[in-house]
């Protein structure tokens, strides 16, 4: 005889969030620009009103004297939470006159 209630299971509704192979969550009220600028580990939750800059990224120049390929801007480890209304930039700064972005690593296990 418990006089616990039992528990009752938080389920978002299934338009709310999608969900990747690996296990990552997004938001669809997130904001994201710059999409293959960024990686998530898996498992990773983004909720809503997080707005994520994966567009302001450094390139990298090739060796061969060919043309500049795109790194990646945001990284994000496994089992990451970004909650609502977080706001991901990678860090800059002035180099030559002109702004400079460096990526941004985020490791596992991480609540933002």
């Amino acid at each position: 005889m418990s006089t616990r209630p039992a528990p009752v299971a938080r389920k978002s509704t299934k338009s709310e969030y999608i969900e990747t192979d690996t296990g990552n969550k997004i938001s669809r009220k997130a904001k994201i620009e710059g999409k293959p600028n960024i990686m998530l580990g898996g498992r990773t939750v983004i909720m809503a009103d997080v707005y994520m800059r994966g567009d302001l990224h450094r390139f990298s120049s090739s060796g061969d004297g060919g043309a500049a390929q795109p790194t990646t801007a945001i990284s994000i480890g496994r089992y990451t939470v970004v909650a609502t209304g977080c706001t991901l930039k990678p860090p800059s700064r002035i180099s030559r006159g002109q702004m400079a972005y460096y990526p941004m690593r985020i490791g596992d296990n991480v609540f933002i």
